[in-house]
């Protein structure tokens, strides 16, 4: 998937609502680029202000456990309390799941002569949880970082996460199928086809690792090292490695990003399988130490040096989009259990040369493998999840993971904020002594116009379809511009009926905002553009508005070939937002 600004847009709203119904109900409406969620409608005797403040729940996945690591069943709204930014906040929502079954905030199937829930065979039971609340629906992503992944470590997790999906993925969840291989690759789109991700997952088996190549890169630059006779000949060597490396880390984690930057419009819980064989959080801080060890104080402090390669606030960076957007990061080393690397034949053995000993080499590893494990810990730390790393117990790790999505609590509340933009911590306690708790450490407020944008970008990139609006599409004729583009005139219709108008003296008043996205068969994608309209109706004309459309108007230019065109409209003053998409072919095929 590239984010590429492709597309040229040329925008013009014809008030074609006003056309269809001037003539009898007087209606007016036009273009405004005015900013946030208040909605401003005028009558004839002076402007009257209507002022909209969105509810924003914020909802928080909690996963309690004993000292001993078992969970923690049973807890109510009331042993809970919530911190944002150390401040206390009230707990509006709870919802708790138990092995898959909601147990508050849930419908539990009754018997019909006794209050004693019905035993369901498996079958039975999966089926009644089908109605689970769009809040609390699973989207799992299986990530694949081929950049840091060798071939064969790779496939034992592959192997394991068929059964894993089988057993563990509920009615109403999806799954989708990613690898990073220098850039990423959806290699299947989310879906609840287990049978479908299954099928792929035996075609990720035969495709590289780049993980390979990076250690017989780190066995080359060790052998220029020892040979090096100088400490800045063996800086260089060293310098030259690591700016390599820190590159690739750089880009892996900027893609990762990305991922999680698309999920933000989806609904409900999302979860992060990311599977390599550890990420640098430091690279070449491994070489840089035995720099110093060799050379002592003519290395001038190479490890000092060596942190202009530290990549600990891209990590930050990551995990608090993660957290802005309800993404958890579940982090699985596939390398398991380790040995001394540089002590193997192909290293050289444990051959010295200038002090350079066999000690300086385990160390070297160490700190190697210890950075390597920073930063899948803190991925998984920071958004509440959990790292498996240093085990062959490939099964254990994702049986815990499974764990956090069939036994957990979420607890929502309404913050103060109103799309401020920052960035807020978040703390939940147990009031029972003796248990643990995890969650995402924070969340990013954001504007109503923002969360437009990403809805808007969820249904371009996974056909998200939340349509409460009862908003339609319509395509007409492309017709060809230049040699590169064709002109494709779109109408979105908004049923009013389903819009909100409020009576200020002489007339109703409502506002509209439309967002538009488009992305080709190869993935790049346009900005997404948004426009205000505000609605004024007279209130004698009111209720055969009602039974008629607003029409919105656009032109987009594009190219030719394969495209999708999402649309999402949020009516300002009730809150609520509606998304679709369509394809379409531009030109001939």
């Amino acid at each position: 998937m590239k984010n590429i600004p492709l597309r040229v847009w040329k925008k013009t709203v014809f008030p074609v609502a006003a056309l269809v119904l001037a003539t009898t109900l007087g209606l007016s409406a036009q273009e405004d680029s005015g900013e946030g969620s208040k909605g401003e409608g005028s009558t004839g005797e002076g402007e009257v202000f209507v002022d909209v403040v969105d509810v924003n729940i914020i909802n928080v996945d909690v996963y309690v456990t004993d000292k001993k690591g078992n969970r923690v069943t049973g807890l109510k709204r009331e042993d809970f309390e919530l911190f944002e930014d150390d401040k206390p906040v009230a707990i509006s929502n709870f919802y708790a799941v138990e092995e898959g079954r909601p147990t508050t905030g849930g419908v539990q199937p009754k018997a019909a002569s006794t209050d004693e829930p019905v035993r369901l065979p498996q079958l039975a039971l999966r089926e009644a949880q089908l109605e689970v609340p769009e809040d609390q629906k699973l989207h799992l992503i299986l990530y694949f970082d081929n950049l840091f992944l060798k071939p064969f470590n790779r496939n034992k997790v592959v192997r394991q996460a068929r059964q894993f999906i089988y057993d563990n993925v509920g009615p109403g969840d999806k799954v989708m199928l990613v690898t990073y291989d220098r850039s990423l690759h959806v290699r299947h789109p989310f879906t609840s086809d287990m049978r479908a991700i299954s099928d792929e997952l035996h075609e990720i088996e035969t495709l590289s690792g780049f993980a390979v190549q990076a250690d017989s890169e780190r066995r080359n630059v060790l052998r220029r090292f020892e040979d090096a006779p100088t400490a800045f000949e063996a800086e260089a060597h060293i310098d030259l490695y690591a700016q390599s490396l820190h590159f690739d880390v750089m880009t892996t984690v900027r893609n990762l990003k990305e991922m999680v930057r698309s999920l933000a419009g989806l609904p409900g819980r999302k979860a992060i399988l990311h599977v390599s064989d550890g990420i640098p959080m430091t690279a070449g801080e491994d070489l840089f130490f035995m720099l110093d060890s060799r050379f002592g104080d003519d290395a001038a402090g190479g490890s000092l040096r060596g942190r202009r390669y530290n990549t600990r606030r891209l990590i930050r960076e990551l995990t608090a989009n993660a957290n802005a957007n309800r993404v958890t990061f579940y982090t699985l080393e596939a390398v398991g259990l380790r040995s001394h690397t540089s002590l193997s034949s192909e290293y050289g053995g444990s051959r010295g040369t200038d002090g350079v000993v066999a000690g300086s080499r385990i160390e070297a590893d160490t700190i190697r493998v210890a950075g390597q494990q920073e930063t899948l810990m803190m991925m998984a730390h920071d958004t509440g999840g959990l790292a498996t790393f240093n085990t062959n117990n490939i099964a254990g790790g994702l049986s815990k993971m499974a764990s956090d999505f069939r036994t957990y609590y979420s607890l929502g509340y309404a913050s103060a904020n109103s799309g401020d933009g920052r960035y807020h911590d978040i703390e939940v306690k147990v009031k029972k002594k003796g248990l643990e708790v995890r969650h995402r450490t924070g969340y990013r407020d954001k504007t109503a116009e923002t969360h437009l944008s990403e809805g808007t970008l969820a249904a371009l990139l996974y056909g998200l379809d939340s349509n409460p609006l009862g908003i339609e599409l319509l395509f007409e004729s492309a017709r060809y511009d230049d040699e590169d583009h064709w002109l494709l005139p779109i109408e979105v219709r908004v049923p009013l009926g389903n819009t909100t108008l409020l009576p200020q003296v002489e007339n109703h008043t409502g506002r509209l905002r439309f967002s538009v996205a488009v992305i080709d068969e190869d993935g790049r994608m346009s900005p997404v553009e948004q426009t205000a309209v505000p609605l004024t109706i007279p209130a004698a004309q009111i209720e055969d508005a009602r039974k008629q459309y607003y029409v919105y108007s656009v032109e987009l230019k594009m190219r030719k070939g394969r495209q999708k065109v999402a649309i999402g409209v949020r009516d300002e003053f009730a809150a609520e937002s509606s998304y679709t998409r369509r394809p379409i072919q531009i030109g001939r095929s």
